[in-house]
């Protein structure tokens, strides 16, 4: 079992950094040809159908793993009455999509490249099931394949149509494309090696014991989606397609940095839910070495580029989007909280606070977009960065208020640790901005990565004996 879990996590990690890799490259390609306008255009398309795609899920993908892991027998059974409740579930949403766009007056080509993003939705949906079946089987390795696969087909694709001076639209159709196949892939795998048949079924038993489970997992996540994308469609409607442009290099930028709180999140989130029943001092430990080991990694990536902001955006992009520098760096600040939010949250899951962190979630989501309504319109893209900086800042200062109230943690410790980790970020910032200054930002990169280690080093923020514990907890 153990060498399974190895496996199935070196197969996922791989994926999902060869993943992010691809995709931020082929964002890159598209923004630099295409223009700020189109790249908006473009943005805004797949950030709306992101939001109603939780629709078409509602937490049964979740269920699916869940259940089917503990009854292997009833995963036929599970997965065709998943299919039927996701095809009509799916109907509604492409329904409510089509609507939506249209009660909202953009236009025509802005409403097309929606159509489609909504049907790659749908797709990226039934596939999304089908690997679930294969994870409740234990075996991840299709999926790790087809994730990295799928984002390679759409670059190769992309590029083309490029190339060939395609319109906007093909730009999506490379999403579409790889997305369908993806459900071919994927049913064909479960067929073939486990003989479980993509067949839609109504069985009333089964859906009405996956709805009755799915409802918090529906709720968190339609929050969740919420207030991720709807400074985009915000920004959209009150600034237009090129504030969204703006907005989206920035975005992806500090998006990309996102798997490493994910992945470690992955390892601590066991170890919560056995130390709240078992130890309570072992949790307090787990959770503040969590929360040192996400502030070692994020400082320097929120203090080194932000200081090198503008060289970044003007190498990799062009001067149009010379106004993504300054919401660059107040996200770049919002993922310092953003790190911190996903371990608390985490830990208030694992400790039956689920309720309280919807709670929390949903509000933040309120919060988030009232500041967009009244920010955008006075300052465009930096009002939607400050409205997702403030978001973060509560959703992770409101999860620490509540940790208290479940266990006994230092704060001497976790400000101890804050304290030394920005004083050697600090130092690495300024030598950064001097050799940015005379040899340019990729060295200066290289040369901020020795001096931040070897500082925290010199200021007792990092020793080897946390290093070997931080090498074990990335083995596990």
């Amino acid at each position: 079992m153990g060498k399974s879990i190895a496996h199935n996590t070196v197969w996922m990690t791989v994926a999902s950094v060869g993943q992010k890799i691809i995709s931020f490259a082929y964002f890159t390609i598209l923004a630099r040809n295409i223009g700020a306008e189109n790249t908006g255009k473009y943005f805004f398309a797949l950030s709306f159908t992101t939001i109603f795609v939780v629709l078409v899920d509602l937490g049964l993908n979740n269920v699916l793993i869940r259940e089917g892991a503990r009854e292997k027998s009833k995963l036929q059974t599970y997965l065709s009455s998943v299919l039927f409740a996701k095809i009509f579930l799916g109907g509604l949403s492409y329904l409510a999509v089509f609507s939506v766009i249209n009660l909202m007056g953009y236009p025509i080509e802005t409403k097309h490249l929606v159509y489609l993003s909504g049907l790659t939705m749908l797709f990226d949906s039934l596939h999304l099931s089908i690997y679930g079946v294969l994870r409740a089987l234990g075996n991840l390795k299709y999926e790790a394949l087809a994730i990295t696969a799928s984002q390679f087909l759409t670059l190769i694709l992309g590029t083309t149509f490029l190339y060939l001076g395609l319109p906007l639209i093909f730009l999506i159709l490379a999403f579409t494309i790889p997305s369908f196949l993806n459900v071919c892939y994927a049913g064909a795998v479960l067929y073939r090696n486990f003989q479980i048949k993509l067949t839609p079924h109504w069985d009333k038993g089964a859906l009405k014991f996956f709805a009755r489970i799915a409802v918090p997992f529906a709720l968190a996540a339609v929050f969740a989606r919420v207030y991720s994308y709807a400074d985009s469609i915000l920004l959209s409607k009150l600034a237009g397609d090129v504030a969204v442009g703006w907005y989206s290099i920035p975005y992806k930028i500090t998006y990309a940095f996102q798997f490493i709180p994910l992945a470690l999140v992955a390892a601590l989130y066991p170890k919560f839910s056995e130390y709240f029943a078992s130890d309570k001092q072992k949790l307090a430990l787990v959770y503040e070495q969590g929360i040192k080991y996400l502030l070692l990694v994020v400082m320097p990536i929120a203090v080194g580029i932000g200081i090198l902001a503008k060289p970044i955006i003007l190498s990799l992009y062009t001067p149009e989007y010379l106004n993504s520098i300054l919401p660059l760096q107040v996200l770049l600040a919002g993922l310092v909280f953003s790190y911190i939010s996903f371990p608390i949250g985490a830990f208030l899951n694992a400790c039956n606070r689920q309720a309280t962190q919807t709670a929390i979630v949903f509000f933040v989501m309120i919060l988030n977009i009232a500041l967009n309504f009244f920010l955008i319109p006075r300052y465009g893209v930096v009002g939607a960065a400050v409205s997702a900086l403030a978001g973060n800042f509560v959703l992770t200062a409101w999860g620490y208020i509540i940790v208290p109230r479940i266990i006994t943690i230092s704060h001497w410790f976790l400000f101890k640790s804050l304290g030394q980790i920005l004083l050697a970020a600090s130092v690495m910032g300024a030598v950064v901005y001097l050799v940015n200054i005379s040899f340019g930002y990729i060295i200066a990169i290289l040369v901020g990565a020795i001096i931040y280690i070897t500082t925290l080093f010199a200021f007792r923020a990092l020793t080897v004996a946390q290093v070997k514990e931080g090498l074990l907890l990335i083995k596990k």
